[in-house]
């Protein structure tokens, strides 16, 4: 029996509860509504606060809801959309790919079409490419030197902190430069951090060369602003990739892919490009509505942390009064999202308001730097954060993130392989 109903009772306040159960397994969220009173003045116990589920390694952790795999632990047996390992035995990776994606195997036609797609996509190769990788030397990747080499080593855990942050600085500055048609200048070894990459990335003075010192004291405090936001996806995922004792640069790879989407630091650049596109401080009232009405997602908007104003706001804005970023005609439409949504019944009662990204954007654009570099200057600026997560991570007894899935497909296997493929 898989679906039923969990009580529990809390000694705390001898409250009782009811939680649901299904497919066996109870919803996390609903462990939000147990709070138990304060018995530390200092807020320190978080009585008040939501009940939370620890769980290291995410082992008991169900996070998805899935058909393509199912697992029968007590028989030993997998089933990969209902079929065996031994079904799969023989197969081909073009017949494996095209059941896993789009979950059938292929007919001999489709077989043949995807295995020349793939084919055609890896020729397609440019030189350049090719040259670049074959200058590479080897880093400290753990598998190439045959284990681990960061867990438990504190002197190799701060130098690989040291040598991605170069790397990460050097890559972006390099890039950054031959986007803009400058000069690349070699980081010096009497300037800052952010002073050498500011000026490896071509963001200095045509005329002398040098930074603008306002913009850098800016950048440096917006950088105070942004050193770390908790378990963010981003966050998240890098200590994933870390509790595979991996190298801090794949760790921050991992967090800059997740960071891009759309609904994490991704959501500054079409923050902007949605508020540049309205053109007017009158357009905003039907974006509002159709936000309500789910037809828009309106970025800049509402965060899982906070139910009242994002602190970080006000600081910001007093960075855009210092860049006279309030002459950028777009955020006037910021704030007249901000003013209709915040006096909104919709947004009231779903505890919505302005998040940092809202005014964030314009601190970016007064820096000089478009739309498509602000998830990067994001990053740039969590770094201390992520490496400050990879670096506890490399400190305490690791144990690899590994949750569950809610199996919702069939338990029978598929019996007549040939059949399946017609």
């Amino acid at each position: 029996m898989s679906e039923g109903k969990l009580y529990v009772k809390d000694s705390r306040t001898s409250q009782e509860y009811e939680i649901p159960i299904k497919r066996n397994t109870v919803p996390a969220g609903a462990f939000k509504q147990i709070k138990g009173p304060v018995t530390d003045s200092t807020r320190r116990d978080q009585g008040r606060s939501a009940l939370k589920v620890y769980d290291p390694g995410l082992a008991n952790t169900a996070t998805i809801e899935s058909d393509l795999l199912y697992i029968d632990s007590e028989k030993g047996q997998l089933l990969f959309r209902g079929y065996s390992i031994e079904q799969l035995w023989d197969t081909d990776f073009e017949d494996i790919l095209h059941l896993m994606v789009w979950e059938k195997l292929p007919s001999p036609s489709q077989k043949e079409a995807l295995r020349s797609s793939l084919a055609e996509a890896m020729q397609d190769v440019p030189d350049e490419v090719v040259t670049v990788v074959r200058t590479f030397q080897p880093l400290d990747i753990p598998t190439y030197a045959g284990g681990n080499i960061y867990h438990g080593n504190p002197s190799r855990v701060d130098s690989g902190i040291i040598r991605t942050l170069a790397a990460w600085a050097v890559t972006f500055g390099l890039t950054a430069s031959h986007r803009r048609g400058a000069k690349f200048v070699p980081a010096s070894p009497d300037a800052k951090f952010y002073e050498n990459l500011l000026t490896m990335m071509g963001h200095v003075d045509p005329a002398t060369g040098r930074l603008d010192p306002k913009k850098l004291k800016c950048f440096e405090r917006f950088g105070a602003i942004s050193i770390d936001h908790g378990m963010t996806n981003s966050t998240f995922a890098m200590l994933c990739t870390a509790s595979s004792l991996a190298d801090p640069i794949s760790g921050i790879i991992s967090a800059l892919t997740a960071a891009y989407g759309p609904l994490h630091f991704g959501s500054t650049e079409l923050a902007y490009r949605t508020m540049a596109k309205l053109g007017s401080p009158d357009n905003v009232p039907a974006l509002i509505e159709d936000v309500k009405q789910g037809k828009q997602r309106l970025f800049g908007f509402g965060h899982r942390t906070y139910t009242t104003a994002d602190p970080r706001i006000r600081p910001i804005q007093l960075l855009l009064e210092e860049l006279d970023a309030y002459s950028n005609p777009v955020i006037k439409i910021a704030q007249e999202i901000d003013r209709i949504a915040t006096n909104d019944e919709y947004f009231r009662k779903r505890g919505l308001n302005a998040n940092a990204d809202l005014y964030a954007v314009f601190f970016y654009t007064a820096m000089g730097w478009q739309p498509e570099y602000f998830p990067l200057i994001i990053l740039t600026q969590r770094l201390p954060g992520f490496l400050a997560h990879w670096r506890d991570a490399m400190r305490r007894e690791i144990k690899i993130i590994r949750p569950t899935h809610v199996f919702t497909g069939s338990r029978e296997q598929v019996r007549d392989v040939q059949a399946a493929k017609l």
